[in-house]
């Protein structure tokens, strides 16, 4: 381990710019100014103080759970000591920091039948392959500034408790020092030793800067498409989709869609592999955007949700909810590349596109014997029902189970009952038909809707909210 405090200023302030952009507002800036706090309550549940850092504390959050579901039942969660669950935090950033270090090549992404498939093993610890260096910010010592967040729960949750002012960002950023790793089991070691800096003030801004810094300014940006925007919005204070992507995914691009999709005659790379925890968005219901299959079959049973304004977390024990990596997967995946509204069909002229990006045969004599099977009214569409039925068996396909248990996870006090964090336990149940929304639930069962269409769910506790 070293440090590097005569360059930290240069690297700090490239970090700052992209981040917030070349204004930083104060009040912005104490929105995010919090640490790692968990909930007294929900004793592996983090708290959310103020609206934004969700785009951090959400992705957060779904790898811890991730890894608690590999060795405890949901009944046993709040029976952790905090001892053991500050190493499942350590190691929640560790895997989020290892990620940002991996390559995936762009090159030939779309073609390659690899590279839908993914290792699901367990990624909780760090392995061999997981090495530096590794740049970690990080505070010697705790600032004394005007916008104090304490290490704890505060008195009002969704409020900075005091005015911001220019100086505590200015003193923050000019405080940071630089250390360097390398690799990842060092790294999860100093973080274990040291979680309580990044459990303070500041300390999920200390998070974002070294997956930054670790990733590379540079290489940030071109992921971002070199489009000049910063990873928070610079007038409400939430995070971006690239910095939603740089999490869960490694990669900062600002798409949903699965390999690249040519737009406007520009070839926009989107997310290239199965992640280890997936993205469902509630835009997507309002057709706003089509996520792709890679964020919504992840290698684990956990979820970030959206909402118009928020992220959570659902998660299940239920392995069997993992889509295993088989070549009727891969059809469905393929097929919906050209699907791009999401009607369960494809234009006919499509259909040797498809097969090309499944190495099957595209001779025209199989081609024309195909369509007679696919469209025999020549309708000019491809159903997707008639298209994997007819080029695979029922016992190759995959089916979610009928029922199943879900939990949810929101990180604002102010969302969750007697302004408590608390998980909400519901039962799923995959209809035959479409399912109503009422009221109450219609946000997020339409967000659950776009990964398991004619969802219902009954909850046990308490119906939560998606903001």
């Amino acid at each position: 381990m070293t440090e590097r405090p005569k360059l930290v200023s240069e690297s700090i302030q490239e970090v700052s710019q992209l981040v917030w952009g070349p204004n930083i507002r104060p009040e912005l800036f104490a929105r995010w100014s919090q640490g790692f706090i968990f909930s007294g309550d929900e004793r592996t549940a983090l708290i959310q103080t103020s609206g934004g850092p969700c785009a951090v504390i959400a992705p957060v959050q779904a790898f811890l759970i991730k890894n608690l579901i590999a060795s405890y039942q949901f009944s046993q969660l709040r029976e952790i000591d905090s001892t053991t669950v500050d190493q499942y935090l350590a190691a929640a950033l560790t895997e989020i920091l290892c990620q940002c270090k991996q390559l995936v090549s762009v090159a030939g992404h779309a073609g390659d039948k690899s590279s839908s498939s993914s290792s699901t093993e367990d990624s909780g610890s760090p392995t061999h392959q997981d090495h530096g260096p590794f740049h970690i910010a990080c505070l010697d010592d705790p600032l004394s500034l005007s916008s104090e967040c304490p290490g704890s729960s505060p008195t009002e949750p969704d409020q900075p408790s005091s005015t911001p002012s220019a100086k505590d960002y200015s003193l923050f950023h000019s405080s940071v020092r630089l250390r360097d790793f390398e690799n990842a089991h060092s790294l999860q070691s100093h973080l274990e030793t040291h979680l309580d800096r990044y459990k303070a003030q500041y300390g999920v801004l200390l998070f974002l800067y070294s997956v930054i810094l670790t990733k590379g300014v540079r290489k940030v940006r071109e992921e971002m498409g070199d489009l000049g925007e910063s990873l928070i919005d610079a007038t409400q204070g939430h995070g971006g989709q690239g910095l939603i992507n740089l999490l869960i995914t490694g990669r900062a691009s600002p798409y949903v869609w699965d390999g690249i999709k040519n737009v406007g005659g520009l070839d926009l790379v989107g997310v290239l592999k199965r992640p280890a925890v997936g993205f469902l968005t509630r835009l997507e219901h309002l057709r706003y955007v089509q996520v792709g299959w890679y964020l919504k079959n992840p290698t684990s049973q956990v979820w970030v949700m959206a909402s118009e304004t928020h992220l959570s977390v659902v998660f299940s024990w239920c392995k069997k909810l993992v889509t295993p990596d088989s070549e009727v997967e891969r059809a469905k995946q393929v097929f919906s590349w050209y699907d791009t509204e999401g009607n369960h069909f494809i234009q006919a002229e499509k259909l040797k596109d498809v097969l090309e990006k499944l190495n099957l045969c595209t001779d025209d004599d199989f081609i024309q014997f195909l369509m007679a099977e696919l469209d025999p009214d020549s309708m000019g569409v491809i159903l997707y029902h008639k298209f994997i039925e007819t080029l695979f068996t029922p016992d190759q396909s995959y089916s979610p189970p009928d029922t199943f248990l879900i939990h949810h996870y929101n990180g604002l006090e102010s969302s969750c009952p007697v302004n408590k964090i608390q998980y909400a336990e519901g039962r799923v149940t995959l209809q035959e038909s479409h399912v109503g929304f009422t009221s109450g639930n219609c946000e997020f069962l339409s967000c659950l809707a776009t990964k398991w269409p004619n969802v219902d769910v009954q909850w046990s506790t308490f119906t939560p909210s998606l903001n």
